[in-house]
């Protein structure tokens, strides 16, 4: 299987413009372990219903790299690529999922591959505006590849979405692969869609089965539909309230989520919003969840840390160092409104063997920031 030196052209159908303020690019998240903000990708409801006039070429361009992996104790060299600015690394789909022992088949009516195994399904559509979709949630980001009939995905994007670790040696340029202990429950998609001709409103959120305890996985589903139902609800208000103003664009709602973390009895995950009512850009906002799985309880950062009585002050100290190094553009008042501490009720979420503290667009960073994250190891709590 070789690859060529010329990048494919893929072309998609280009979303409306309401659409690409209302997308949730989950790219960022799964596909790099850091946050970008929403605002310019398409929307699902959008990209079912777009027109001829929409039709939009977008450039894949890769450049063929053979990779060294590590799977299972074993040393391989498989064919891959790279994007050219270096930042994504890309893997035959069907090389690494038999690598894996995962089962994967291809629909040829759809133009669409499935990869199955250890409670994740994951659907790989190339022409589509969402290509992926996990256990039922559509999702956008960074595009496969096709490429002499040969499907290329991002690596970790797709080795984390399956539960695996993945570990770079610089030196060596070696991928290792590792299976992660997962939770023995299936995570699946619920969507609420009530868009109509004025404005776009989804919802998809989670909800667990399979797990041993029903008592336990009753109790986190209805916590999380509490939640959702609570954030959309606020939304049609704030909707119904710009009804109005600004008619002429579209308006609307989108909800999706980020399953962070799965492991060693804890489920930690969020929800990421984005409203838009008008005006240059929407609303983002994250409802972060983590779940003790032997009681069906929600935990507090202290908690989920292992109770650590100084758990701020190792938060603080890596927050405080990560904004003075410049990690993050710092927002024009921060010189008099620096961070000092984290917040009781900080929000976090656990990420592999690491805890996660975010701070809200706005708060200490410009809205293209993002939502800055700083990664704590749960070593440090010991």
């Amino acid at each position: 299987m070789k690859s060529q030196p010329n990048s494919p052209v893929v072309t998609y159908r280009a979303p409306s413009v309401a659409a690409k303020r209302l997308a949730l690019p989950l790219a960022a998240v799964l596909l790099a372990g850091a946050a970008v903000l929403p605002g310019a990708a398409p929307a699902a409801q959008a990209a079912s219903s777009m027109n001829a006039s929409d039709a939009w070429e977008v450039q894949s361009v890769i450049v063929p790299k053979t990779l060294s992996l590590k799977i299972n104790g074993t040393a391989m060299s498989v064919p891959g690529a790279e994007s050219r600015d270096g930042k994504t690394t890309y893997i035959a789909l069907r090389i690494l999922s038999e690598q894996l022992e995962l089962s994967v088949s291809w629909d040829q009516q759809r133009q669409a591959s499935t990869v199955t195994g250890r409670n994740v399904s994951i659907v790989t559509k190339a022409t589509d505006p969402q290509p992926y979709t996990i256990n039922g949630q559509r999702l956008f980001g960074i595009e496969p590849v096709v490429q002499n009939g040969v499907t290329y995905i991002p690596m970790r994007f797709f080795l984390e979405a399956f539960g695996y670790a993945v570990d770079y040696n610089g030196k060596t340029q070696r991928i290792t692969v590792t299976p992660l202990p997962i939770n023995a429950l299936t995570i699946a998609a619920k969507t609420l869609d009530e868009s109509n001709d004025t404005q776009d409103f989804i919802v998809q959120y989670p909800q667990i089965t399979g797990f041993a305890d029903e008592a336990v996985q009753d109790k986190v589903n209805r916590t999380i539909q509490t939640k959702v139902t609570a954030i959309a609800a606020e939304a049609r208000q704030e909707l119904k309230a710009a009804e109005f103003e600004q008619a002429h664009i579209q308006k609307g709602y989108t909800v999706n989520y980020v399953v962070a973390s799965n492991l060693n009895g804890k489920l930690s995950l969020y929800l990421e919003s984005y409203l838009y009512t008008g005006g240059a850009h929407g609303r983002p906002a994250r409802v972060p969840l983590t779940f003790d799985l032997s009681t069906g309880d929600t935990l507090t950062l202290q908690q989920a840390v292992g109770g650590h009585p100084n758990y701020k002050a190792i938060v603080n100290k890596v927050v405080k160092e990560g904004f003075a190094k410049g990690n993050y553009v710092l927002g024009p008042n921060y010189e008099t409104e620096p961070f000092e501490s984290i917040s009781d009720d900080q929000p976090y979420f656990l990420r592999s063997h690491a805890a996660v503290v975010y701070f809200a667009p706005y708060q200490y960073t410009p809205y293209v920031a993002g939502f800055p994250e700083f990664s704590i190891p749960l070593s440090q709590f010991k």
